[in-house]
């Protein structure tokens, strides 16, 4: 079988190279790592890759044309409980939710992945900063992050590209921030200072950045219109031996695989392991302990909007971090990111005032504990071939009432700053909006309270492992973009040298 330009796919029987779902983030993170590593890869995409074109032509921190062909999904197969998301929606387009991403590429904190354990075990993550190092700094210079650069409470540097400082009537607004325990920096985006012509709809798309570059071999390959259906376990050899796909017109294919990574985003990554049962796995694979779906989390995200009493810069966006972790229940952070859209921008101009506004607004991102309660199952029956999913999240009072909080914390930074703020419109969106799922497949040291270990590996299926944020085990105030590359690089380097040894565990 062979895919239009593409080399012929590997037959049945070649059980030597990984088969990796999905071209998002974490999935071109992946394949990248395992190109440079040596691996053989295939890479299975469901969308096709014509839809992934667009246009974006972007001088630094300015998009001066922009056209979208990618296509955005609200299934039909996703079933919001009545506190729940009103939409599950992805984007069926090589690169996935990149095709809409802001490009925001903060660090986790080293406290992000210890705050937690003050609830207890379950929220314990079994990985710290640490781990991580390499891996940020490596997806750092794939992504061209413009940004501050420096250490800012409650958030690391980046390896950045460009260096952005706030413009200096921002200094007073840094010092009432900083008398507060908060950062105040330059928000880090990927090719935030970069002039491109990119032939998709975003500055970034991991598709079209990263896996497009790859060149296309018996070593590595691409299909598309390929949407993974079922992971089939031997038991006999104690592993995951191929995976099972439909193509455009439902004909079923299977790939035989050394190790399936899996980035197909937390919903449907879960969703396919819960499809791929089997005498072992009754309830899904990995799901021995019933934990796959379970724990899922997104950020609350508030809108802002203010009217200040003198034209403040709104060029370079800037990023206001969480109040210190002692001072806030754990897993409470709310992060503020001032935004301004290219036409808020044009309008400075035209009023001569360029880059400065009264008008401004922001987007407060919170934090939630992930609970066994919030969580994705599947629907007992459904009409077409792919189950349908109901999501059931929530954000609980308390929750909610530190989204207010970091709103007042806001504005009394910018009254100290003497801008006396008045508020023009409060409100924050309900669940799923944010579109940052994560925690479906969390990782623990012990399967009693996570789906994969600390190398994404499922417990009990060591040949496959879980990359994308479904592995989160909680859910800090950040962008979960970067963090989710670069634990999935991390984790397929670990996975390359057990293939590369012969390892029983690859």
């Amino acid at each position: 079988m062979s895919v239009p330009g593409s080399s012929p796919l590997a037959e049945e029987g070649d059980a030597r190279r990984v088969v990796l779902i999905g071209t998002g983030p974490a999935g071109a993170a992946a394949a990248v790592t395992l190109h440079r590593a040596g691996i053989a890869v295939t890479v299975l995409e469901a969308g096709q890759e014509s839809a992934s074109h667009g246009l974006t032509v972007r001088a630094p921190g300015l998009t001066l044309a922009h056209l979208r062909s990618s296509r955005l999904d609200y299934p039909p197969d996703s079933r919001a409980e009545p506190d729940g998301p009103p939409h599950w929606f992805f984007d069926l387009s090589p690169g996935g939710l990149t095709n809409h991403w802001s490009c925001a590429v903060p660090r986790f904190a080293p406290q992000d992945f210890t705050d937690g354990e003050r609830l207890g075990e379950p929220w314990r993550w079994p990985i710290g900063y640490d781990d991580l190092r390499t891996d940020y700094s490596a997806m750092e210079l794939l992504l061209h992050v413009g940004g501050g650069g420096e250490d800012v409470p409650n958030l690391p540097a980046n390896q950045v590209r460009h260096r952005i400082r706030l413009a200096e009537d921002w200094a007073e607004l840094i010092a009432q921030a900083t008398a507060r325990g908060h950062g105040l920096t330059a928000l880090p985006k990927a090719y935030g200072t970069d002039w491109t012509l990119t032939r998709g709809a975003t500055p970034f798309n991991s598709y079209l950045r990263l896996v497009k570059r790859i060149p296309r071999s018996r070593r590595f390959q691409v299909v598309f219109g390929a949407r993974a259906t079922r992971l089939a376990w031997s038991p006999e050899q104690g592993r995951v031996v191929r995976v099972h796909y439909l193509d455009p017109s439902g004909q079923e294919h299977a790939l035989a695989a050394s190790a399936v990574v899996v980035a197909a985003g937390a919903l449907s990554s879960s969703r396919l392991l819960l499809e791929s049962r089997s005498a072992d796995f009754p309830e899904g694979l990995g799901n021995g302990h019933g934990l796959v779906g379970r724990y899922l989390h997104d950020h609350p995200l508030g809108k802002l909007e203010v009217e200040v009493q003198r034209p403040l810069s709104i060029h370079p966006p800037a990023y206001l971090t969480r109040a210190p972790y002692g001072e806030t229940p754990p897993l409470s952070g709310v992060a503020s990111i001032l935004w301004s859209g290219t036409g808020t921008r044009l309008r400075s101009w035209l009023r001569l005032e360029p880059d400065k506004s009264a008008q401004i607004g922001f987007n407060l991102f919170g934090s939630m504990t992930p609970k066994e309660s919030t969580r994705m199952t599947l629907e007992p029956a459904g009409s077409g071939r792919t189950t349908p999913v109901s999501v059931q999240l929530r954000f609980e009072d308390e929750c909610l009432r530190e989204m207010d909080r970091a709103r007042d914390r806001l504005l009394e930074i910018l009254d100290a700053a003497g801008l006396r703020p008045r508020v023009k419109e409060w409100f924050i969106e309900k669940p799923g909006w944010s579109v940052h799922f994560g925690g479906t497949s969390r990782m623990h040291t012990s399967p009693k309270y996570g789906v994969v270990d600390g190398f994404c590996r499922l417990h009990g299926v060591p040949n496959v492992r879980v990359v994308d944020s479904g592995c989160f085990t909680t859910g800090p105030e950040k962008n979960p973009t970067l963090t989710a590359m670069a634990i999935a690089a991390r984790a397929c380097r670990q996975l390359a040298e057990e293939l590369r040894s012969g390892s029983a565990a690859a």
